[in-house]
């Protein structure tokens, strides 16, 4: 009890001074945890406030500190930063959040461009971790030691205490192996006692199977429980789901976590409907961890400030957006959680709208600074990704993933959209439901074109369901996937029979 004890406080010192943790104390932290909970099935008193938020003034205080420390260390440290001061003769002892402004913000194309210059001088990289590529070239973001142990513990204190997530339950990975964020799930994972497997971003029917098929180990759920993904592979997922005729009676699954990419409320829906499991919209990225964000039951965006300094601003002035307009993230992490690669004001890309005044959240996550859902990219018609997959998505007859693409006209944009291999009556009725909703809507479209395949559009749709991983497994064909799924229900039923005559439970 002492132990945890001064662990708690070692821990609430560092948040409260914004400097280095003692990695080995978030650990046993996160193993104190543990043990109570599987001891007492609760928390306990008090363990909750390791991740609540402080009050507004402190919040104010506490990011005024972590700032002018991250700004003095990193402009010390890194070779970008350092040549960056010294060519606009600003003293980074003098910058603070009313200066902030004062510091260009940092664009992918820097980071892209010359990852090495943004390497903390005495740093110790471990970890090369890239961004997926699917809206650029990646990008490659070092991390230490240091870093991956305190960002694996501090999500395992956060899956257990906000997530529920418990020794019996099983988490399956379906993201790029080529992300922190696997690396980083899966330790936080185990360190909760949950079982972990990565199953990798391969064929959607594969998936289904391992996500249907029991497994048999001793204390765990029969089936997993917990599923990680982006939105575009979740589609994959409900897409080969539906048209194979699996439903939530075929899994176990108890929560989706989807990230990465826009998840749509069309989307969410039928995603839960057919895995019966409650699906989580949350939002990081490689460039920017341990900052991250989770969307609440109202659809605001909520992203604590403890990790980093988030501003939202306008995306071709960079200055603070306007209430109700459109921002772009631009986030600072906090040295204490990075000592590798070190980030000063970073353009995210993703668009954002600013609450309206009027529109204050008053939801499970009130006290975390809100904005609207991740809306994705924007074009230069003020189209954002979320529009045209809120638009797109609504209509069953629309493949999943969606694919499409804008073409920009002197006239206004024309939306082209892969519908599939309709034709006829059936096209011309879809088209015209299109229309109709994008008037509703008042989306600024020319018009809308269909068309069969992906090679037909005017431009390349990259999801991150692309980025398949191929295995030598045989995997039935669509076509027969309704005979194959009782097939496949019987085989593991056989082998549950052949596991207890052997006694193993």
């Amino acid at each position: 009890m002492f132990g945890t004890a001064a662990r708690q406080l070692g821990y609430a010192w560092s948040m409260l001074a914004g400097r280095r943790f003692r990695v080995k104390d978030v650990a046993a932290l996160a193993d104190d945890l543990r043990t109570t909970l599987e001891e007492f099935g609760s928390p306990g008193e008090g363990a909750g406030e390791m991740l609540a938020a402080p009050d507004p003034e402190m919040q104010r205080e506490l990011a005024a500190r972590r700032l002018r420390r991250t700004v003095r260390l990193t402009a010390r440290d890194t070779p970008y930063y350092r040549r960056w001061f010294e060519q606009h003769g600003i003293d980074p002892g003098s910058i603070t959040l009313d200066s902030l402004a004062s510091i260009e913000p940092t664009t992918k194309a820097a980071l892209r461009d010359l990852p090495s210059a943004f390497v903390a001088d005495g740093a110790r990289p471990a970890v090369l971790a890239q961004t997926t590529g699917t809206t650029g070239v990646p990008t490659m973001v070092w991390f230490s030691r240091y870093e991956i142990d305190l960002m694996s513990g501090m999500s395992a204190l956060a899956l257990m205490l906000a997530g529920g997530l418990r020794p019996q339950h099983v988490w399956a990975n379906c993201i790029t192996s080529r992300s922190i964020a696997q690396i980083l799930v899966e330790r936080a994972v185990t360190m909760t006692g949950a079982a972990f497997a990565h199953v990798g971003l391969v064929d959607p029917r594969a998936t289904l199977d391992r996500l249907a098929v029991p497994l048999h180990v001793p204390g765990k759920h029969p089936q997993v429980t917990h599923l990680n993904t982006t939105a575009s592979y979740l589609a994959a997922l409900v897409q080969e789901a539906e048209q194979g005729g699996w439903d939530a009676k075929d899994f176990g699954l108890e929560e989706i976590h989807s990230g990465g990419e826009v998840l749509t409320d069309a989307l969410k829906e039928r995603a839960e409907a057919t895995f019966g499991a409650r699906v989580l919209d949350g939002y990081s990225m490689t460039e920017i961890f341990p900052v991250a964000g989770q969307v609440c039951g109202q659809g605001h965006l909520h992203i604590p400030t403890e990790q980093g300094h988030v501003e939202v601003l306008d995306p071709e002035t960079f200055r603070p957006a306007a209430p109700g307009a459109h921002g772009v993230l631009v986030v600072t992490p906090y040295t204490m959680y990075r000592d590798t690669t070190l980030l000063l004001r970073y353009v995210t890309g993703d668009i954002v709208k600013l609450l309206p005044e009027s529109e204050q959240p008053a939801c499970e996550f009130a006290a975390v600074p809100a904005t609207s859902r991740i809306l994705g990219r924007l074009s230069p018609s003020s189209l954002t990704t979320r529009d045209v997959l809120d638009l797109l998505q609504a209509e069953h007859e629309i493949p999943l993933p969606t694919r499409y693409a804008l073409e920009e006209t002197g006239s206004g944009p024309v939306l082209h959209a892969v519908t599939g291999r309709v034709t006829g009556k059936v096209s011309r009725a879809l088209l015209s439901r299109l229309e109709e909703r994008a008037a509703d809507l008042k989306l600024p479209l020319r018009g809308i074109e269909l068309v069969d395949d992906p090679a037909d559009l005017p431009g390349p749709c990259r999801v991150r369901a692309d980025l398949r991983e191929h295995t030598f497994e045989q995997v039935t064909a669509t076509a027969s996937a309704r005979v194959a799924k009782p097939a496949l229900r019987a085989a593991a039923e056989s082998a549950a029979e052949a596991v207890a005559e052997m006694g193993v439970r």
